[in-house]
This record gives C-alpha cells, structure tokens and sequence, in this order.
C-alpha cells in the first residue's frame, strides 16, 4: 500500500479484528502486514483449493462464498463471508501448507488480503498495536469456531426436514425474533445443508402448507405451537 485511502481505511476500520486500532495506526499495520486490495467481479476466485495458504482476507464490500468440490463438481457451501468478516484465517494461521477450500466471489466485491506471515511474526513498527490485532483476530476465530459448531450440529440430523428445522431455529435464536432474513438464497440454502435443493423446495412448501413456517425468496416466519 504506498499512500492512504481514506475510504479504504474507514471500510478497513469496520472489521472486528481492527477494533480499537486508530486511522494512522491502522494505516502503517496494513503497510506492515503486506496488505493487498483484490476486486472481484461475480463469480471470481479469491482463493482455490490447493493454492499456497499464506493470506487472509477481510471483506470491505461484497460478499465471499467459501465451499468444497466432491469429484462429481457437487458444491457444499460451507459459509458466506459479508463486509468486515474474514476469511482462510484459520488455514493460514495454522500454518497450513494449501487451501482445502475454494474463496469466490457471491457478487462484485472489494478485498483486503494480509500476510498471514506478518501478523505471526510483526516488524518492529507495529509492536505497538500488533498485540490488539492478535487479540481480536483470536476472537474473531473463537466466534467462527462456535458457527461452525452449529453447522456441524445442524448437520447431524438426517431429513431435510430436521436440518432445515434446526438452521431456522438456530437463525431465530441468533436474532431474537421468529420474523428474519438469511443470507442465502435456496440454492445456497441446499448447498448450505447438504440437501438436494428440490427436496428442500418440496420440504419448505410441505412446512408452509402445515403452517409451521411462512416465506418470501430469502425471508422466512416461525410459527410456534
């Protein structure tokens, strides 16, 4: 990064693991820390599996999908990365020699890419507020730790049913209300569950005509007992 981008620097700030690092500090980290801008059209790779795992990305604007590829080309969507997430934060931390995961673009987006090298081992011009960036960067993987729980619980069920079920309850209970939005449309949502989407599609009007749940695209409705 050779000068400041204030617009950079200020979509740069509303990520978790800048918290509590000032405009100027944050601006000599970035330099520090090897920091690249990628944009990325629609459908564009960030990161491909089998790729040298030495980056990770934060989200400036857009929205990142992170999936798997059986051999037959049959996607599993792991997770959607939004503005001011992260991403391949685990992998390249833990010194992982290759993604196992592919990074693509849901839409045009705008990324940060940092040296994964440069955050474990800091130059001496960023001592001062490198220990606040490892501190939230160690929160946000806690907080990715716990989603990726859920998921693998959801998951543990066998019907499409159960799974759905158990993803919108766990959606409802994140938002404190039965009346929201997810982040994925019924493909991903298949993808997401592991399930065929028509057998999700047949699932989602089989609820609605029981009247246990309601919905509209990506917005659903819980009708409790």
């Amino acid at each position: 990064m050779q000068s400041k981008d204030t617009h950079l620097l200020a979509q740069a700030k509303l990520a978790a693991i800048f918290e509590g690092i000032g405009i100027d500090n944050l601006h000599a980290l970035l330099a520090c820390l090897g920091a690249r801008r990628r944009r990325l059209a629609k459908g564009e790779a960030l990161m491909h599996t089998g790729e040298k795992a030495d980056r990770i990305g934060v989200v400036l604007s857009g929205s990142l999908a992170v999936s798997t590829y059986d051999l037959s080309g049959r996607r599993t969507l792991i997770k959607r990365i939004g503005p001011a997430e992260i991403v391949a934060a685990a992998q390249a931390l833990a010194g992982s020699d290759t993604m196992s995961v592919d990074v693509e673009a849901d839409e045009d987006s705008d990324v940060l890419t940092l040296k994964s090298d440069r955050i474990l081992a800091p130059c001496e011009n960023a001592c001062a507020f490198h220990a606040r960036l490892v501190r939230n960067l160690m929160q946000s993987l806690a907080v990715k730790t716990l989603e990726l729980n859920r998921k693998i619980d959801i998951l543990s069920h066998r019907s499409t049913q159960d799974r759905l079920m158990a993803y919108l309850h766990a959606v409802a209970q994140q938002k404190g209300t039965d009346d929201f939005d997810i982040p994925f449309n019924r493909q991903q949502l298949a993808d997401f569950l592991c399930v065929e989407r028509s057998a999700l599609s047949a699932e989602i009007s089989r609820l609605s005509a029981l009247g246990l749940i309601a919905s509209r695209k990506n917005h659903f409705w819980l009708r409790r007992k």
